[in-house]
C-alpha cells in the first residue's frame, strides 16, 4: 500500500508539473492552433490532477470514494529514474521562448516526451498494483496520455505538413 501511495504523491506531482509546462508554453507562442492545443491539454491535466488527488485521499483515508467513482474517471526504466528524467526536462523547458517554428516544434517534442513518460508511470502502476481501482484508474489514466501523445502528433503534423495532414485525417482523393 506505501507504494501505491508513494505512486499517487508522484502522479499528482506530474500532472501538476505537466499543467504548469502546457500554460506557460501556450503563453509563450502565437500559434492559434498551439495555443489552443496546449491549453487543452492543460486542462485535461487538471482533470486528472483532481481525480487522482480524490484517489489519494482515498488511499489515506481523508475521504471515501463513493463505490460508482470509477465511472466518472475518462482519464522501463525505474520510476524514480522515470520522474527524476521527466523533472529535469521541464525545468530546462520552462525557460525557453517558443516563437519560431522550430520552437514550436521543441515544444511540441518535449510535451510528446512528457505524455510518453506519464503514460510509462501509469501503465506501470497499473500492472503492478493488486489494488484493482488502482489498476483500472491507473489503466485509464494511461489510454489518456496516449491519446495526448496522438493529439500532439496529428497537431504538429498539420502545423508542419498540412498536405499529408489532410490527405490522411480528410481522406482527400487526389486526381491528376
Amino acid at each position: 500500500m506505501n507504494d501505491l501511495i508513494a505512486d499517487t504523491k508522484a502522479a499528482i506531482e506530474l500532472e501538476k508539473k505537466g499543467y504548469d509546462f502546457y500554460t506557460q508554453t501556450a503563453a509563450k507562442t502565437t500559434n492559434p492552433l498551439a495555443i489552443s492545443t496546449l491549453t487543452g491539454l492543460a486542462e485535461r491535466e487538471l482533470e486528472h490532477l483532481e481525480k487522482i488527488k480524490e484517489f489519494y485521499e482515498n488511499l489515506t483515508g481523508v475521504q471515501k470514494l463513493p463505490s460508482d467513482w470509477l465511472k466518472g474517471v475518462e482519464v522501463p526504466p525505474s520510476k524514480k529514474e522515470l520522474l527524476k528524467g521527466i523533472t529535469q526536462k521541464l525545468k530546462e523547458s520552462l525557460e525557453m521562448k517558443f516563437e519560431s517554428e522550430r520552437d514550436i516544434n521543441e515544444a511540441y517534442k518535449i510535451a510528446e516526451g512528457l505524455e510518453r513518460d506519464s503514460y510509462n508511470l501509469y501503465d506501470k502502476i497499473s500492472k503492478n498494483s493488486s489494488d484493482e481501482i488502482a489498476k483500472k484508474f491507473f489503466a485509464a489514466l494511461a489510454q489518456e496520455e496516449k491519446e495526448h501523445y496522438d493529439i500532439l502528433e496529428d497537431t504538429l503534423q498539420y502545423l508542419n505538413r498540412p498536405g499529408d495532414w489532410f490527405r490522411e485525417q480528410e481522406r482527400w482523393i487526389l486526381e491528376g
